[in-house]
């Protein structure tokens, strides 16, 4: 009896140290590439792990592990001595080159980065340029059609050296000459002047015939003229005056008609004869109420 107490106690013992009971039957989980059989319920193994199942790389995929996934390394790359250009790359579009690997035997491609080289062609002015404003041109890309555009320098100004008064000298004050750039107007050279004593005296006169009688431009400048005045200083000094003409026709055209009577076309040819022009004239006498 001792003896089989002895044998019971034993048996529970190593139960209890193996966490099973004498009557337990293991569950086991199979071994796996790292692991070896394993009992689920009391964790007892039994045997080795598996150790991974190896395929090798290849050109595109890792050293992979037929059992368990999992990966080692890196893939191969395809293994091309020469690629051929099979589409040429733009501006803005990628290319592309083929090659033949020899590892998979197999045909394969890659891109060819675009080339951001834009291929123009001439210019086309859109704006001229002046002496007073730049210009503009702009030109195309003929494979993409992107446009960039660039100012056109502004032109000089040239200088027409024709003097030209700007501001009548007057009895009394300087005038302005000017010469003027022949693309915009502009007043390039200036000068004041001063009128010769005669010049003075000749705008004083005309000034006072104005004053109480109506002339003509042609009229008037013959009156200075048989003052004593030369042609010169005689036209200088009636246009330094800045008459208005249309205006004088219609003064005489009604002094005319306080002293006598006249017809329409009688009046125009009187007016004429004066030194009007045909459309001071006409103008006078429409004014003067004919």
């Amino acid at each position: 009896m001792k003896t089989i107490r002895s044998f019971l106690t034993l048996a529970m013992a190593l139960s209890i140290l193996s966490g099973c009971s004498p009557a337990h039957e293991h569950t086991w989980t199979e071994a796996t590439c790292t692991k070896p059989k394993t009992c689920s319920e009391c964790g007892e193994t039994e045997g080795e792990p598996l150790g991974h199942d190896w395929k090798e790389a290849t050109c595109l995929t890792l050293k992979t592990c037929k059992r368990c996934g999992q990966t080692e390394g890196r893939a191969l790359g395809h293994d091309v001595r020469e690629y051929k250009v099979t589409l040429e790359p733009t501006c803005v579009d990628p290319g592309k080159e083929e090659g033949y690997c020899s590892r998979c035997e197999k045909t394969v491609w890659q891109m060819i980065e675009a080339t951001g080289e834009h291929s123009y062609g001439e210019w086309t002015v859109t704006k001229e340029a002046s002496c007073t404003e730049r210009g503009k041109q702009e030109k195309e890309c003929t494979l993409c059609g992107k446009k960039v555009t660039e100012d056109i320098p502004q032109l000089a100004h040239v200088d027409d050296n024709e003097w030209v008064i700007v501001t009548a000298a007057s009895a009394t004050s300087a005038g302005k000459k000017a010469t003027h750039c022949e693309l915009c107007g502009r007043e390039m050279q200036t000068e004041t002047f001063e009128l010769s004593m005669e010049e003075k005296n000749a705008i004083r006169k005309a000034e006072s015939y104005l004053s109480f009688m109506a002339f003509s431009r042609k009229g008037l400048i013959e009156q200075l003229e048989f003052e004593g005045f030369s042609t010169e200083s005689s036209t200088m000094a009636v246009d330094a005056l800045n008459v208005d003409w249309n205006k004088q026709a219609a003064l005489k055209a009604k002094s005319y008609l306080d002293m006598m009577s006249f017809s329409r076309a009688g009046l125009i040819d009187q007016l004429l004869y004066e030194g009007f022009t045909r459309d001071q004239a006409e103008y006078g006498v429409s004014e003067a109420g004919y």
